[in-house]
């Protein structure tokens, strides 16, 4: 049985919900820690009263025109059935017990989950110097989004070795996604619409909204 860490949306929004991407001003995270408790996750998956906090990075590589991001599109046969063969900008996973320390911070335990997620996911370990949070994410939209929120960071991976083909053979081994390509930051904002994404495809509810939050968007 799986506890994932979650907050109750009352606290994490004691007015309107706001919706789309937030500035990283948005939400104080560690000062809302004392309302943040484990819980089970089959549970929480069906109750929008509660968020769970979720780590969402964006890998990158290069720097203004020349900046691009890994995309790939789930399986069909995904694990999370809601997200099967949408493009996505994030990886990311759940916080859980075993990120926790007696004295951390909730951004601590943040990033204590980034690295551990990335790592399992991607197979990589650019350090927590590669990390800019640039926000959160929260949206009512869809069922899978509706009980998650997200704190959205980007990844650089310029200090990695190896090409682009190199790291991204090096992820799809390790996520296994159906395909996965660089694709242009700048290229992006015209790909969300639906039908709009690669090869016809639609991105994700997560990933429309954190390529609006990219800088220069």
């Amino acid at each position: 049985m799986k506890f994932i860490l979650v907050i109750e949306r009352k606290h994490l929004f004691p007015g309107l919900s706001p919706q789309g991407f937030l500035p990283a001003d948005a939400v104080d995270l560690d000062g809302l820690a004392r309302h943040m408790f484990f819980a089970q996750r089959d549970y929480m998956e069906q109750n929008s009263h509660y968020k769970q906090i979720i780590p969402y990075m964006m890998l990158t590589r290069g720097e203004g025109d020349e900046a691009r991001v890994l995309c790939y599109q789930r399986r069909a046969k995904h694990t999370e059935a809601r997200l099967g063969g949408l493009w996505s900008v994030g990886f990311g996973g759940h916080m859980e017990p075993l990120d926790r320390g007696d004295d951390d911070e909730a951004m601590d335990v943040v990033m204590t989950t980034a690295l551990r997620e990335l790592e399992e996911e991607t197979g990589l370990a650019p350090g927590a110097g590669a990390f800019t949070r640039l926000g959160f994410i929260n949206s009512d939209r869809e069922d899978v989004s509706s009980v998650h929120f997200g704190v959205v960071f980007t990844v650089d991976l310029d200090r990695l070795p190896g090409s682009d083909d190199e790291i991204m053979q090096l992820v799809s081994r390790q996520s296994e996604p159906h395909q996965a390509r660089w694709i242009p930051a700048a290229d992006l904002a015209d790909m969300t619409q639906p039908g709009h994404g690669p090869d016809g495809a639609d991105f994700e509810d997560w990933s429309r909204i954190a390529i609006s939050g990219l800088p220069g968007d």
